[in-house]
């Protein structure tokens, strides 16, 4: 009895926010850009408060269902409901149908907050610069370059699964855009799946094979999964668009020493003394070169 009094109240209290949060969701949805921009912004600003909250209550369900007792098979079916209305209410927030205003005065209000976006990125202001995305995809859903940066964000932010979800988004409404597969290739490899962030970084080289960083992903990737010789075909395809890259040129020296290939050492370690003389591994590569038979 001591322990339904506790949940019974965890349960109230839970109920309570899934309906104010859904009450205030409803809002941002139909926010009108014609909104004064002070009220639009406050609005907003809630929202984002509730929305950080929603995104912490995945973990609280997680705590209490693993303390409850296997008898308690109802209470746990209600919290595994209880869960899926939250994130179907997140993701109402975060990616429901934009404003139906495309007017250039929408169009430009939504360039300035990426603007601002950007900016605020690079001054370390985080959650403002997610802040800003946000409301640049409510004045624009349209706008793939809205969605990158606030997946971006998350990654800054470290939040996997928030930037996992961003970039399904891009990548289901913008496929033609090889930037949102790279992304999501990145966000593969921290959570730890290696051969999901090789197919998305192949799909990115296959809409745009001219991008270094993508040959350079794929190439460590194939070093991980212990594949020396197509991690050495991504980074001669790297060079191949940038010669004298110094990055490049290092991790091309270590495939050929991994791959025991002498002549490839030596001819690599050449460039590498030919372009960037003040190295500072110059004798530490020689060494190395010497070693191989």
């Amino acid at each position: 009895m001591l322990t339904i009094i506790p949940l019974i109240v965890i349960i109230i209290s839970l109920g309570a926010i899934l309906v104010i949060a859904s009450r205030h969701l409803k809002k941002v949805a139909a926010l009108d850009v014609s909104d004064i921009p002070e009220e639009r912004d406050a609005v907003l600003k809630t929202s984002l408060l509730e929305n950080r909250l929603l995104r912490k209550l995945d973990k609280l369900f997680r705590a209490i269902s693993s303390i409850l007792h296997p008898g308690n098979k109802l209470v746990g079916a209600w919290f595994e409901k209880g869960m899926s209305r939250v994130k179907k209410l997140e993701k109402t927030y975060r990616f429901a149908g934009g404003l139906p205003d495309s007017s250039k005065k929408s169009q430009g209000k939504a360039k300035n907050l990426l603007n601002e976006a950007v900016i605020a990125v690079k001054e370390g202001n985080i959650r403002q610069a997610e802040s800003k995305y946000l409301s640049a995809i409510k004045v624009d859903p349209e706008s793939s370059d809205a969605y990158q940066g606030l997946g971006e964000v998350y990654m800054e932010m470290k939040e996997w699964d928030q930037a996992r979800e961003t970039f399904e988004y891009m990548i289901k409404h913008w496929p033609q855009e090889d930037a949102g597969f790279a992304l999501m290739a990145l966000v593969e490899v921290e959570k730890g799946n290696l051969e999901e962030a090789k197919d998305q970084f192949l799909h990115a080289l296959s809409i745009n094979n001219e991008v270094v960083d993508y040959h350079m992903g794929l190439s460590d990737l194939y070093l991980r999964l212990n594949d020396s010789e197509k991690a050495l075909s991504s980074l001669q395809k790297a060079q191949a668009l940038e010669p004298n890259n110094p990055r490049i040129l290092d991790q091309l020296f270590s495939v050929s020493i991994i791959l025991k290939n002498k002549n490839l050492a030596e001819e690599v370690l050449i460039k590498i003394k030919k372009s960037n003389p003040d190295h500072g591994k110059l004798k530490e590569f020689e060494k190395k070169v010497k070693a191989l038979k």
